[in-house]
């Protein structure tokens, strides 16, 4: 419910008033009757107005879509009803909302017995957790002496998540699954594992046409495959606040989030089992799942990490070579220069984890060690190792997927691309 006040705004004529009724007492005249009637006669019809304007001045708003990522638009229904037989010349909205950029402070008219809608929107620049509200309706009477103000408390919370990019230049590591299995879904490309067979669909490559199945049935039978097995993967980003270089968007924090963000839901679409580790101040682990409520876990946790961890590498990767099973996958994300934690990868090896390191060259944040050489070394250790210079797969400002509609942004020449969401129908 919201909390409605009505208090005055200006003194002054009350002052006005109370001086003409002294003096109207001292100096008997018609002139002091006609100033008292006129100016109570104003701060009643005043009162009035604006006692209607707070029974009958109620707004509303409602978040279009709830989950959107760095890029995406914030868009917000707006809803101003006057219920009273009086108008509201001036309503103003005051906002509370700790998005960065989003500014929606707005000043409407709405008539008497009437409702005002509008739509607010702004870019989302930033990740992290943040709310809308608390809000507040104002407006007053026409003369200006009393202030009605209509606050809406509550706060929603909103999860900005890093933006994700599908170009990448890396390649994920398989890792390794024990015995015999197949993927609990069917792929729609050619693989190693072919359980069934299925009647023939336009546009199925004549290649996989299985002969046998179709000339025992009487009609065109293709291979039914299935997608590959692959081992766990682990994705461990450096949070090391020692390790990393520059600010905000600019800095190895952010692309470091963004290029997790992008392998972590790469994965997930080929079905991968993913499990994320951030040994930021507060050590979270999430373990490996697949799904999109997989994915929804951490994206939510990538949108809340901060590179203010006080771990090292070398203890992150002994404390995980106890948790990670044989057979996973690790994939380190780190900016870091020195090579203290090069002898940690050893006994991930000697445990049958498969480790692949990216590093993030540092002279190109700003840096003067040599991240090439780092490489090097990780190579001879026989890891494999790529090294990613600033930008090389994308920027933290680029957009990712909307939903509720699909919407792409192309930041190479500014074209937005909207397809049909099957799902709304829109």
């Amino acid at each position: 419910m919201p909390q409605v006040s009505l208090s005055l705004r200006w003194r002054l004529p009350l002052f006005w008033l109370l001086l003409c009724i002294l003096a109207a007492l001292i100096w008997p005249g018609r002139v002091w009757v006609t100033l008292i009637v006129g100016l109570g006669g104003m701060f009643a019809a005043a009162y009035l107005w604006s006692r209607s304007l707070a029974t009958h001045l109620r707004g509303h708003r409602q978040l279009r879509f709830a989950w959107v990522s760095v890029g995406d638009r914030l868009s917000e229904q707006f809803k101003v009803s006057n219920q009273s037989r009086l108008p509201a010349l001036w309503v103003e909205l005051l906002d509370y909302s700790n998005v960065p950029g989003y500014q929606i402070g707005v000043v409407r008219s709405v008539g008497a017995a009437a409702t005002d809608a509008w739509k607010q929107s702004a870019i989302c620049t930033r990740r992290g957790q943040y709310h809308l509200g608390p809000w507040t309706l104002q407006t007053s009477d026409p003369f200006g002496l009393f202030l009605v103000q209509v606050h809406y408390p509550q706060q929603t919370e909103i999860i900005i998540n890093p933006p994700i990019h599908t170009n990448l230049p890396v390649q994920l590591p398989a890792g390794s699954s024990s015995g015999r299995e197949r993927s609990r879904q069917p792929s729609w490309q050619a693989t190693v594992n072919a359980a069934t067979v299925r009647p023939y669909q336009p546009h199925d490559p004549w290649r996989w046409l299985h002969w046998k199945s179709s000339a025992h049935r009487g009609e065109l039978m293709v291979r039914q495959f299935d997608q590959d097995v692959s081992g766990d993967l682990w994705l461990l980003p450096d949070l090391d606040t020692a390790a990393q270089l520059g600010t905000e968007l600019e800095g190895t924090e952010e692309h470091l989030i963004i290029l997790t963000t992008a392998l972590a839901v790469q994965a997930l679409q080929h079905n991968r089992k993913v499990g994320l580790t951030l040994y930021g101040a507060r050590p979270h682990i999430i373990p490996p799942s697949f799904g999109q409520g997989q994915q929804w876990k951490i994206l939510r946790s990538l949108a809340l990490a901060q590179a203010d961890g006080e771990v090292g590498l070398a203890a992150a990767l002994h404390d995980l070579t106890r948790i990670i099973r044989r057979g996973a996958a690790l994939l380190i994300l780190t900016p870091t220069g020195n090579t203290a934690w090069l002898s940690a990868l050893l006994p991930l090896a000697q445990k049958g984890i498969q480790a692949q390191i990216i590093l993030l060259d540092r002279p190109s944040f700003g840096g003067t060690e040599r991240s090439e050489g780092l490489r090097q070394a990780v190579r001879l250790l026989g890891f494999p190792c790529d090294c990613l210079h600033k930008g090389e797969w994308g920027d933290a400002a680029a957009t990712g997927v909307q939903h509720g509609f699909w919407e792409f942004k192309v930041t190479a020449t500014g074209k937005v691309i909207t397809v049909h969401d099957p799902v709304s129908g829109t």
